[in-house]
């Protein structure tokens, strides 16, 4: 038994001396970009950790308290060539994407139109009488130039600021390949010395073109894969309606709300508080956050969640939190930081992106000295700048940069939209890989409100007497088990007395001072060795469901036992675990015989049922677990569930639970529905099976067209990769990957569909 209610004790030290920082940076196009940025943060004192998601531009920092301050961080990136963008305003951060949408679509139409003549006048090479002659030479400048100069100069300012800073990136390879083309054809033509068809205007115009419709359809994609998230946030109530103490209502922006408010819903509305209702009674909608359709019933006392929808009373609630705490707050919180880190998948990534541009740029000179110096060809000399301009132009770290946080950006939206919260990316590689779960019984497997079933009494104990005091005792608690306990004796009649000196101790039980009796109540290793053998000797423990044993002044006084009734989807919960390869364990601190009749109940072998565990033991247990299965997940609600959490890889915390064991889990469900651990362990198999999909497409993609762009069969073929072509494949390469993230997106819950057919019915 444990005390919820006490949780400061039990936090981690380093909670109070770091601090967690999500911020967008400005300035970063590709993958060695996000790499830069983590090393000119990460120099920083006080930086204990930078992690950059490129797909979403949000960099994550882990800061010293006592050194928690951005400006020298952004002074650093400020020296790296990169901005942090302090814009706190979700509106505004938001039309300034809209505006830089439109310029780009506008420097994208703007040079489409100027490419396609210049495509024709270069292409036709004299086939065409009219185009034929000396001044196509100056048409082609004249439509390039603006191409190459204003529709270009996004590329070229980010290129010369990368410069200026002794750096490189895509920008870098992009504006080299173009220049590069752009001015030995204004060379060749001012010379006069060759033909008109030895021009490559063309690929200077179209490759700008191609790299910003890139941009353009990646930007596009890459919104629609953040979505998720920002349909959660626009959850959120803009004004509430409160009511003061003469009951007259005004209306105020849901962020001024503030503890103890009384707000009115009416039907239809948002609720924007985190509450209790204290008037009415109607159905709320709470899919926003557990990934359930059917509405649930709302009456007075019962708890409500911001962001649900209100459908036919109306309600008055009393704030339980400030706008800023809320449930929806925090997930979207949590969420927008998740999405910020790395799992480990990504490592190879990181490493290749970080020499990417160097080492393109090396293969670009070997590539033009192979086939300037070594060749014999006459055309060598076109067939040298070829080269160099294919392999600056083709080679795209945008695609490895994307491959995983795209991934981790749908799934992760997608997860809070079935009321599965991943809290970090590697969560979701942990879960894919985990080959057992182990359930906490009491409040995960069972409903978690235990009711009193029997008391065995020692001889000479009255049954007033021994409610009176455990009672007293438990009264304090919030444990389920301390609830049933003070019910039952409510029910017969028995008030609470007040108890001095109270503490629980997790996984044990409690004890306290009862007008100067010592009593303790919870497991029987938590009884003085004296009462411990009296209780075992009156059969005390014996039973197969829950049981309290008492003491009062080291005697024992007797036994309560309890029984709580499973989650109605618990089997078919296992079933589909089960159904995935997964072994199933539980571990709870129940007596064994409490859990081996759970066990039963869900078909689960005696032997993979552990019980009368501290929460130490459970930790034990699951790093044995972890060695014979590998990769073991957890998943438990209370304080004594924190340790086992904690150990295993990954832990999964009950949306009842406790602030410790939320803050010691990777995932956290904000669904009681027990079918949803089914769900987040199949998405996150599904999304660690897309991220090798994209990991492989962009490392097979630079590997294979890096080559072809360089020439390499021509020696055998007589062709090399045309850089207009090339362009058009970096260009399509980023978006491949963000498209085949964006399957995650219609990732179906099996639960869902069954809620939602089974309610047709009722519906028509």
């Amino acid at each position: 038994m444990s005390n919820p209610s006490a949780p400061n004790r039990l936090q981690e030290p380093s909670a109070r001396t770091t601090v967690t920082r999500v911020v967008s940076i400005q300035g970063m196009h590709c993958a060695a970009c996000a790499a830069k940025v983590e090393r000119a943060a990460q120099s920083v004192q006080g930086v204990r950790s930078a992690s950059v998601s490129f797909a979403t531009a949000k960099l994550r920092l882990e800061l010293d308290a006592s050194a928690a301050d951005l400006n020298g961080v952004a002074r650093s990136l400020e020296r790296a060539g990169f901005h942090l963008d302090r814009t706190r305003d979700p509106a505004a951060r938001a039309a300034a994407e809209r505006g830089n949408e439109r310029a780009l679509r506008l420097r994208v139409i703007f040079g489409a139109l100027l490419s396609v003549p210049l495509l024709t006048l270069a292409m036709s090479h004299g086939t065409i009488a009219a185009l034929d002659g000396a001044w196509t030479g100056w048409a082609q400048f004249a439509l390039a130039t603006p191409v190459f100069l204003w529709c270009g100069w996004p590329i070229h300012r980010a290129a010369l600021a990368r410069l200026r800073v002794r750096s490189s990136d895509m920008n870098t390879l992009v504006t080299l390949g173009t220049g590069v083309a752009f001015c030995t054809s204004a060379w060749t033509m001012l010379l006069g010395d060759r033909a008109a068809h030895a021009l490559t205007f063309e690929a200077a115009a179209i490759i700008i073109v191609f790299v910003l419709l890139g941009r353009m359809l990646e930007a596009r994609a890459t919104a629609r894969a953040g979505e998720a998230l920002r349909a959660l946030a626009a959850l959120s109530a803009g004004t509430v309606r409160i009511l003061d103490g003469a009951g007259i209502e005004r209306e105020i922006e849901a962020e001024l709300v503030e503890r103890g408010m009384r707000v009115r819903v009416r039907p239809g509305e948002r609720i924007g508080v985190d509450g209790i209702v204290r008037a009415g009674t109607s159905e709320v909608d709470e899919s926003m956050l557990t990934g359930e359709p059917m509405p649930r019933l709302r009456v007075v006392g019962d708890a409500v969640v911001a962001g649900s929808l209100n459908t036919v009373g109306a309600l008055e609630i009393e704030a339980s939190c400030a706008s800023a705490d809320t449930v929806l707050a925090r997930v979207v919180a949590m969420v927008d930081e998740a999405q910020a880190t790395k799992a480990s998948v990504a490592r190879l990534a990181d490493r290749v992106a970080a020499v990417f541009v160097p080492g393109v740029l090396l293969i670009a000179a070997l590539a033009w000295s192979a086939w300037w110096f070594l060749s014999t060809a006459p055309e060598h000399h076109a067939q040298a700048m070829q080269a160099l301009l294919g392999v600056l132009v083709v080679a795209c770290p945008c695609a490895l940069g994307l491959a995983t946080p795209v991934a981790v950006l749908v799934a992760s939206g997608r997860g809070a939209q079935l009321g599965v919260l991943f809290r970090r990316a590697a969560a979701f590689e942990l879960l894919a890989q985990a080959r057992c779960v182990v359930f906490d019984k009491t409040g995960t497997l069972t409903m978690g409100t235990p009711s009193v079933t029997r008391l065995l009494l020692a001889p000479g104990v009255h049954e007033s007497q021994f409610l009176s005091l455990v009672a007293s005792v438990e009264a304090p608690s919030e444990h389920p088990i301390a609830a049933g306990i003070v019910a039952f004796a409510n029910a017969h009649g028995v008030t609470p007395r007040a108890c001095a000196e109270f503490e629980a101790v997790p996984g044990c039980g409690v004890r306290g001072t009862v007008d100067g009796v010592v009593v303790v109540a919870g497991t029987l290793a938590f009884l003085p060795p004296e009462a411990r053998a009296a209780a075992e000797k009156g059969g005390a423990g014996s039973a197969p469901m829950t049981a309290v044993t008492v003491a009062a002044d080291g005697v024992w006084l007797g036994s309560i036992e309890l029984s709580d009734r499973l989650r109605p989807e618990a089997r078919a919960t296992i079933a589909a675990l089960r159904a995935q390869g997964v072994q199933i364990r539980i571990a709870s601190g129940d007596g064994a015989a409490a859990v081996g009749a759970v066990a039963d109940a869900l078909q689960i072998d005696r032997a993979s049922a552990h019980g009368a565990l501290t929460p130490a033991d459970k930790a034990t247990l699951l790093a044995s677990l972890q060695r014979e299965y590998g990769n073991t997940a957890f998943v438990g609600d209370g304080i004594n569930d924190a340790p086992a959490l904690a150990a295993a890889r990954p832990g999964l915390a009950m949306s009842r639970g406790t602030d410790v064991a939320q803050s010691s889990a990777d995932i956290l469900l904000f669904t009681e529905d027990l079918r949803a651990i089914a769900d987040a362990l199949m998405l996150s198999r599904r999304t660690l099976t897309i991220i090798r999909q994209n990991l492989a497409w962009a490392f097979g993609y630079n590997l294979l067209l890096i080559p072809l762009a360089a020439g390499a069969l021509w020696p055998w073929t007589g062709w090399m990769l045309p850089p207009v072509v090339a362009s058009a494949a970096m260009a399509l390469s980023s978006v491949s990957v963000v498209l085949n993230s964006l399957r995650l997106r219609r990732f179906a819950s099996a639960r869902l569909e069954n809620a939602t057919s089974a309610a047709a019915p009722r519906a028509s």
